[in-house]
């Protein structure tokens, strides 16, 4: 026997490059015992090479031309026939009793293989016969189950649907059916305000009800539970927890990334557990692993960190960038992610170390150690600009403490927002916030948030010469934290 069962005669490839040439791995006893299919549709443009000995091939091919890509089927489909007849008394040469045999066995693993395939009825039942469109009402009746199931398991989950704080939505509308059948519940009226049992009277839907969606019932749900998902999307939008900080064991290279979840519009992504993401690196996916879009990190540097949400399956991830937007983030190592939004901010010192700080809820950061970014500066009564300690790129409300003197007496100092343009300080003219001097070459302390410019100044002026100190503590960079 030249056939070893059991053996479906089937051969199946999934070539992704063009491809001439597919074997068929199983005998064949003529060059029409094969059929081919691509991708589930039968094709009969294709020839079929085969060497025969003793009138058997094991070596059969089908042939394309041009070459084909995808799920190619090559079966046998050998049609049941006497190839040969016996005489009585003659000689039975083995050769043509083994072709008889494999002819045979051919034909009964393909009626095998065909019965296994096919519908089935219980036993000493009559099977049924099923045309392409009881097929195809039976596969759009099993989507719709499915469909339907679905939206059921979300409405019992209270998936998109928030109806009430607390409830979930199929008890919810379940209690409410019951509401306005029976006319009210614990005094609550009933549908459209009547009260008793519910009958049908004029004006009870408008056009616009009715038409909602397509014009069904069915239509009208789904229009409003898209207006639902929409207005819920557009209220959660922010970001809960995500607190970042300096990680314990490279504080000036590593960020830690706390639990929570951000959401912009429909988009939400939330992170499981802590990420460290290291600043000093190219990114690279995972927790440990670089985090910077493009370039190498930099002295004196404002680096925007960036929620990422992998595409294939909703997972966290973040990304630093000099970019003070989303439009500006370098992409080409972010394959396969969607930035989400800004979650935080971290600057580096003139070691290109980033700086120690503390976040608190809310978006305020303070640093460990105070910065003295002026130690101090001339002042005068030329209103000057002051860069500070803060990040660049975007206003911030900057955390500052300020300290003045001057040989004058009864002067004050005026530090302010660069949009409110040139000041003047003095009681006479735009006041002051730095205290006033009493007594010649005394001195006059104050702070206070001031908002700075996006290049991280500030405006200083002062009622009379003298000198000025500036200690910044922080700032507060709105993110979007609830």
């Amino acid at each position: 026997m030249s056939t070893t069962t059991p053996d479906d005669r089937i051969s199946t490839y999934n070539p992704v490059a063009a491809t001439t040439q597919f074997a068929a791995t199983f005998p064949i006893f003529n060059n029409s015992d094969l059929g081919v299919t691509v991708d589930g549709v039968e094709r009969i443009d294709f020839t079929v090479t085969a060497t025969y000995t003793n009138g058997v091939s094991i070596d059969a091919k089908v042939m394309f031309s041009p070459g084909i890509t995808g799920e190619v089927v090559v079966y046998g489909k050998r049609a049941p026939h006497r190839t040969s007849r016996f005489i009585d008394g003659a000689a039975l040469p083995t050769k043509d009793q083994n072709l008889a045999l494999d002819t045979v066995e051919a034909e009964m693993q393909e009626a095998r293989r065909d019965i296994r395939r096919s519908h089935k009825a219980p036993y000493g039942e009559e099977g049924g016969v099923f045309t392409a469109l009881d097929i195809g009402n039976a596969q759009e009746n099993a989507a719709s189950a499915a469909a339907s199931a679905a939206l059921a398991a979300k409405w019992a989950d209270n998936g998109l649907l928030d109806v009430t704080t607390g409830k979930k939505s199929a008890w919810y509308w379940a209690q409410k059916a019951l509401e306005w059948a029976t006319g009210g519940i614990a005094g609550v009226a009933s549908f459209n305000s009547r009260t008793g049992a519910v009958a049908p009277q004029a004006g009870d839907y408008s056009s616009d009800q009715i038409s909602r969606g397509g014009g069904s019932v069915e239509d009208a749900f789904d229009a409003i539970e898209a207006d639902i998902a929409t207005t819920k999307s557009l209220l959660l939008s922010g970001i809960e927890d995500l607190i970042i900080s300096n990680n314990s064991g490279s504080p000036n290279t590593h960020i830690d990334i706390g639990t929570g979840k951000v959401r912009v519009g429909a988009v939400v992504v939330s992170n499981l557990s802590t990420m460290i993401k290291r600043l000093n690196g190219t990114w690279a996916a995972g927790s440990g692993n670089g985090g910077l879009d493009t370039g190498a990190v930099a002295a004196n540097g404002t680096y925007f960190l960036y929620a990422l949400r992998k595409v294939s399956d909703g997972s966290f991830d973040a990304v630093f960038s000099t970019s003070a937007t989303i439009a500006g983030v370098n992409v080409t190592l972010l394959a396969g992610y969607a930035i989400v939004k800004c979650i935080g901010v971290v600057l580096t010192n003139a070691s290109s170390n980033i700086r120690a700080f503390v976040m608190y809820p809310k978006d305020e950061y303070t640093w460990v150690t105070p910065v003295k970014d002026s130690s101090p500066a001339a002042i005068s009564t030329t209103s000057a600009l002051l860069a500070l300690t803060v990040p660049n790129g975007i206003k911030v409300r900057a955390k500052i403490r300020f300290q003045y003197t001057t040989s004058a007496t009864t002067a004050a100092a005026l530090i302010s927002d660069p949009a409110q343009g040139v000041l003047t300080a003095g009681i006479g003219a735009d006041g002051g916030n730095v205290g006033t001097i009493q007594v010649a070459s005394s001195y006059a302390i104050g702070s206070g948030p001031i908002w700075t410019n996006v290049s991280k100044q500030i405006r200083y002026v002062g009622a009379a010469s003298g000198s000025l100190w500036v200690w910044t503590d922080g700032f507060h960079f709105a993110c979007g934290r609830s």
